[in-house]
């Protein structure tokens, strides 16, 4: 799988920003769904380790794996991560080079076709009763006109990958073979400042090697977007003009 905003140690800083944010409400959601001692987990998409760890500490579960295919990634999470193991291998791939009771993804599906079809197999990959969590996007409300236009240019991006943004409509409308402890959406406002942080290096980064963005998005552009965006950043804008929401979903295998 390719993992469409990098593998590089801005995207890694990336991703640490975001767990710093998303991770509090990730535990407080796991923890309403697991009500007992678990002897193992899986972080699908691990990246470098964020949410690996998260998991690890919103179930004090003594055996912990993170599975991705960045070798660049694993590196970081081995050596920032030690009680945790991480294993280099594509979740779309089945079967899975382990078994757990619990599994968790967040913010990957948005990168990959067939969600529905993949989540399916992820289920088959549960030891009985396990359950599969999962925390994907489904729509963003932004009030600054730089942020709408920043998630339209990357809405296109991934759907010419053949992926879908707003992911969490599409795993909402799914049917699986498990039962469906949750499936709901909520919302959480993220400040204009925290968002500028995540968005800014993607604008510096991303934005100047995807080849869909070089040929749709002209550089004049592409330079004021990023500027106003580190405008925002540089200015420390508290303000909650942004408005996630969160497709959460918990099946559990039958």
């Amino acid at each position: 799988m390719k993992y469409t905003f990098g593998t590089d140690e801005p995207a890694a800083q990336r991703l640490e920003e975001i767990a710093r944010f998303f991770n509090p409400p990730g535990v407080a959601f796991i923890r309403n769904y697991v009500d007992g001692p678990v002897a193992s987990a899986i972080d699908l998409g691990c990246g470098p380790g964020h949410t690996t760890d998260m998991l690890s500490s919103a179930i004090e579960c003594p055996y912990v794996y993170g599975l991705d295919t960045s070798s660049g990634f694993l590196k970081m999470a081995v050596e920032r991560f030690p009680r945790c193991t991480f294993v280099e291998h594509d979740i779309a791939v089945t079967p899975f080079p382990v078994q757990a009771e619990i599994m968790y993804v967040r913010f990957l599906l948005s990168h990959l076709p067939d969600v529905v079809g993949l989540v399916r197999r992820w289920t088959t990959q549960l030891l009985a009763g396990g359950k599969l969590f999962i925390e994907e996007l489904e729509g963003v409300d932004p009030e600054v006109p730089v942020f709408k236009e920043y998630f339209a240019v990357n809405e296109a991006l991934v759907a010419s990958q053949g992926a879908s943004l707003y992911v969490g409509k599409l795993l909402s409308a799914g049917v699986y073979d498990a039962e469906v402890l949750c499936n709901e959406c909520v919302n959480i406002p993220v400040p204009n400042y925290t968002a500028a942080t995540w968005f800014l290096p993607n604008t510096l980064t991303v934005w100047e090697e995807e080849r869909h963005i070089l040929e749709n998005v002209a550089p004049a552009r592409r330079r004021e977007i990023s500027g106003e965006i580190r405008r925002i950043k540089e200015a420390g804008d508290p303000r909650a003009g942004n408005t996630w929401k969160m497709r959460r979903l918990v099946l559990r295998k039958r």
